[in-house]
């Protein structure tokens, strides 16, 4: 089989990456298309095979979809030693579209970076593809899963047709077929982790509880969910809680003393196990059992706070390459004053030979990241594109979907982009994860022609991104803020400065729907951050003094003086929304910073100034209250449409009619921060919930509201007016002026009167100086 020749070229820059890679930090092994010179022809029919022993990969229906002309996806898989010490063989189960041109689109997989088939991709009917993975190439724990999909049109050259391009894999049927043991009665933590994104990327997730079970037994129960998302790297935890018994693949989580267990498990089950933690097995199944439990409720507390530590410790099981998929998958954590090469982050450089290119990595920043214009992030860009091409052809940079750089392409000969620094600003970046998207528009005078012929046959590079292209990190702001969404989700905000603090979940009536949308919610978090949230389930409506409270209900049962306190307004039906009334909380004139108010201070100072002094700087008091009147009566001109921070008459928000989901957060007089998760209806906030913990919709949580869709798509989103920060690090001078800078970039209404106050009181001193001294 001939090998193309944009994949030697992959090869060859992979191969100088690593022998130049000692120029960079140590990193876990980047991707290598490894050994391609012999790739396997893999065994493709429409029959079902014996898949009794199918493992899935664990990924979404979403993620495992390849639009477009060159797509490629890297997944992390958990192997257990059992399972591999015979045959293995990959399944998929795919589907084409039908514009997509067979003799000239494929797929490529890599287990491990090794070269395992080439699949010619069929339009039409579903079908079935077995690869044969070589004995030995699977080690216990981590490994990764990469594929690569080039498709090409059939009649159609113009860029609007590669949208038609797609293919599918069908999650619910592809995946590993280990001819080793089967793992079906493992009794370890490794069994649970191994049944990771079992459910179409889902990892089903039930915590049992005893009936009239106590608000502290819920307690822990969502302790032990979250520390287990921790443990097996759920991103899509998907949990219920309650007394039914599930016979589907998942897991079960059992927390309790021995008498407790008893009325949960039966007397003989409860009386066989030991105390601390256990794993069970039904025999045949899927379905895994994780059981804490001890003599007295001291002894499980202790027990569940040991799972916790357990969970918290770092992974190492597995390949580099596996190792390496799982990192990225989140996203790789970026170090202050560091340089990363971007395929550190997962990104393939290929040439690409299509017309419309596109390409991401992504990478975490601290859950206390202070964003603001007062830095940037440095894409260090090499490039190669071809000659004569079309007019309109740019290469555009991205930053969680906001463009923030763009190239144009174009010239008589081939262009060489080295080392171009593309900055992007640190106000497009947010807590947690982000995305850097590269997209480019290659037109050509021959797609006016469009030979479908000759375009089979063109393997042309239009365009490739260079191995040597790196990110360059500044250094940046740490400190913790609220409200903000995106710091709630990785992390921060419900610290508050008081990490030992429990923070309150209200579910009204224990209902039984928003109890799981809570502990699904709460699994996903604890996944990004890495943390688990100690939580203090609560039916009754909380006090307005207390200082973490998260809400969990359908709009009808969300009381209204929580509603009142997060600033929302649910009492108007879908058909007629009417104006709530305005909040009776006025806005405060800035964010403050725990470290200190300077303007008390100076009040302090004034204090003692003497009376001599008093008098020498009455002109420059008159003309400063000048200035604060004018600034006033400006303030309040502007505040409608700024929102700027001075005071406010804000109206509490109210949803539109096709809300399914809205995530609001507040802060609080009492230095605390209140959050509501809320949709219309019990059916609808499970589910939307579960469409909120998407990927591509999770690293877009953002701001101190946002609504969404049943699809998960973001609606509205509202930016807070008041922010609070709380100190997260050790005091340092560095920090501290980038807190500053960062707090100025983001109020530029005080930023300007501190200028406009500056260069008065610069005129003023300077007016006294030459009055003084022409007298003397």
């Amino acid at each position: 089989m001939r090998i193309p020749y944009r994949y030697k070229l992959a090869l060859a820059a992979t191969s100088l990456s690593l022998l130049t890679g000692g120029a960079f930090a140590q990193s876990p092994t980047a991707f290598s298309l490894g050994d391609i010179a012999k790739p396997m022809t893999p065994a493709a029919t429409a029959t079902t095979a014996d898949d009794s022993n199918l493992r899935r990969i664990g990924a979404t229906r979403n993620a495992l979809f390849f639009n477009g002309e060159s797509t490629s996806r890297e997944y992390a898989f958990y192997a257990l030693p059992a399972e591999i010490a015979g045959s293995t063989k990959l399944v998929l189960s795919l589907q084409t579209s039908i514009s997509t041109a067979p003799e000239s689109s494929a797929m490529r997989v890599f287990v491990n970076d090794q070269d395992v088939g080439t699949i010619k991709l069929t339009a039409g009917d579903p079908y079935r593809a077995e690869l044969k993975v070589p004995n030995g190439l699977i080690q216990p724990g981590y490994n990764a899963v990469s594929i690569l999909v080039d498709q090409k049109h059939r009649v159609d050259c113009t860029i609007d047709a590669t949208y038609e391009l797609w293919t599918q894999v069908d999650p619910e049927q592809s995946g590993f077929v280990f001819g080793g043991k089967s793992a079906a009665g493992g009794t370890s933590i490794p069994d649970l982790i191994a049944l990771g994104g079992i459910n179409d990327g889902r990892t089903p997730i039930h915590g049992r509880i005893s009936p009239g079970a106590s608000t502290t037994e819920y307690n822990r129960i969502m302790a032990v969910i979250q520390s287990l998302a921790i443990a097996g790297n759920f991103d899509r935890p998907a949990v219920t809680i309650g007394e039914a018994q599930s016979g589907d693949p998942g897991i079960d989580v059992v927390v309790g003393t021995r008498n407790a267990l008893a009325s949960t498990l039966g007397a003989d089950r409860a009386a066989a196990l030991k105390d601390g933690i256990s794993v069970l097995s039904n025999d045949g199944t899927q379905r895994k059992m994780l059981v804490i439990t001890g003599q007295a409720a001291p002894d499980v507390n202790n027990a569940v706070e040991e799972f916790q530590r357990l969970s918290q410790q770092q992974q190492n099981d597995g390949t580099p390459q596996g190792l390496r998929a799982l990192a990225n998958t989140k996203g790789r954590p970026l170090a202050p004053n560091s340089v990363v090469p971007l395929q550190n982050l997962g990104f393939i450089a290929q040439p690409f030979t299509g017309r419309l290119y596109k390409e991401s990595v992504n990478f975490s920043m601290p859950s206390d990241f202070y964003p603001g214009d007062y830095g940037s992030l440095v894409m260090h860009l090499s490039a190669r594109y071809a000659a004569n091409l079309a007019r309109g052809a740019e290469l555009i940079l991205r930053a969680n979907g906001e463009t923030v750089a763009d190239i144009t392409l174009g010239a008589s000969r081939n262009g060489l982009i080295d080392d171009q620094r593309l900055p992007i600003p640190l106000s497009k970046l947010r807590p947690g994860e982000n995305i850097i998207e590269f997209e480019a528009r290659l037109p050509t005078p021959a797609d006016a022609v469009c030979d479908p012929l000759a375009g089979a046959n063109e393997d042309r590079s239009r365009l490739s991104i260079l191995g040597s292209s790196f990110l360059e990190v500044p250094s940046f702001a740490r400190v913790g803020r609220y409200p903000d969404i995106a710091a709630l989700v990785s992390g921060a905000s419900l610290a508050a400065g008081h990490a030992a603090e429990a923070t309150s979940v209200y579910v009204p009536d224990l209902n039984s729907p928003a109890i799981d949308a809570a502990g699904s919610f709460l699994a996903k978090m604890a996944y990004s951050s890495g943390r688990v949230t100690p939580v203090d389930l609560m039916t009754s409506v909380p006090d307005a003094g207390q200082r973490q409270i998260m809400a969990f209900a359908p709009f009808a049962r969300l009381p209204a003086e929580i509603q009142s306190q997060a600033g929302l307004d649910l009492s108007a039906t879908p058909a007629g929304l009417t104006n709530g009334p305005p909040s009776s909380r006025r806005g405060q004139a800035a964010a403050s910073m725990s470290f200190g108010d300077p303007a008390s201070g100076r009040e302090a100072a004034a204090a003692d100034t003497p009376t001599q002094l008093d008098k020498l700087l009455a002109p420059v008091t008159e003309l400063a209250s000048t200035a604060k009147s004018f600034a006033r009566s400006t303030l309040s001109q502007l505040q409608p449409t700024l929102g700027s921070a001075g005071e406010t008459r804000a109206e509490n928000y109210q949803p539109k009619d096709n809300t399914a989901l809205l995530i609001a957060q507040k802060e609080m007089s009492s230095g605390g921060v209140w959050t509501v998760v809320a949709s219309p209806s019990d059916t609808s906030l499970t589910a939307t919930v579960d469409a909120v913990m998407e990927r591509s919709t999770w690293t877009r949580l953002n701001g101190s509201l946002q609504s969404f869709s049943t699809s998960g798509q973001v609606m509205d989103q509202v930016s807070p007016r008041d922010i609070a920060l709380f100190q997260t690090q050790p005091v340092s001078i560095g920090n501290m002026r980038l807190i500053i800078a960062g707090w100025l970039s983001n109020h530029v209404m005080e930023y300007t009167l501190a200028q406009l106050g500056a260069a008065i009181m610069l005129g003023a001193s300077t007016f006294l100086m030459l009055k003084l001294g022409r007298r003397k």
